[in-house]
């Protein structure tokens, strides 16, 4: 059946939901070896959406696979429930995939989030995969004085209700991104992969799926959405 509105939503409720995810997120390292990384991302065309998944070998970049996912963007933009609006279809493209993915990198806030659960983190708890959320703007928390690390990274770790939520990380004098925790990831671990993978101001497994989603958003509307 076709739906031609945005769904109702019962934000009570889904806050609930938000804060029972967000009791599960771990933040420390649990994987094994570190092999094949995925970037994530949702570009839209009206109310249509599109999601790409892009995996890379950690060791030298090199593309291994991607994945398109298209929908309709049946649940409105919301500020802080944006995970109920990204995470379906991002699952879509995910399981597409074919290749092992070790650690999942997310064009979306993780703990960086008023309620400790962005759209990073509820997809890993969903996945029960480890997941890095990396946002291009401030949503909430206090920057700390910023420190020079190797190479010409900037890192500031920001606090947010009495605890480290998250960093702004910049690589090459670039304006900063915002790191956090997705899901079984340690803080430490999450700056150092996105660090690892950054050729440019965003890691390159977010910056192609990026490229990628943006490419094809404008066909979204021409295509029998479901």
């Amino acid at each position: 059946m076709k739906r031609d509105k945005p769904l109702r939503v019962n934000l009570d409720k889904l806050r609930a939901i938000q804060l029972k995810l967000a009791e599960k997120v771990v933040e420390e390292d649990r994987f094994g070896s570190l092999e094949n990384i995925c970037g994530l991302d949702v570009s839209y065309n009206g109310e249509n959406a599109v999601a790409c998944a892009v995996t890379l070998k950690l060791e030298g970049l090199r593309k291994v696979e991607e994945a398109i996912a298209f929908s309709r963007a049946y649940f409105p933009y919301i500020p802080t429930f944006l995970s109920f609006r990204e995470t379906p279809i991002i699952m879509k493209a995910v399981r597409r995939l074919r290749e092992q993915v070790d650690v999942f990198m997310v064009d979306a806030n993780g703990v960086l989030h008023p309620y400790f659960l962005g759209a990073a983190s509820h997809l890993g708890v969903l996945l029960d995969k480890p997941t890095i959320g990396v946002a291009k703007r401030l949503l909430c928390g206090e920057l700390l004085e910023p420190r020079k690390l190797e190479s010409g990274v900037t890192f500031a770790p920001i606090i947010l209700k009495g605890r480290v939520a998250g960093a702004a990380v910049s690589v090459k004098g670039l304006k900063p991104i915002y790191v956090s925790v997705g899901h079984k990831v340690s803080l430490e671990t999450a700056v150092k992969l996105v660090v690892k993978t950054s050729r440019h101001r965003m890691p390159e497994p977010l910056r192609l799926a990026h490229f990628l989603s943006k490419r094809h958003a404008h066909s979204a509307g021409q295509r029998t959405l479901n």
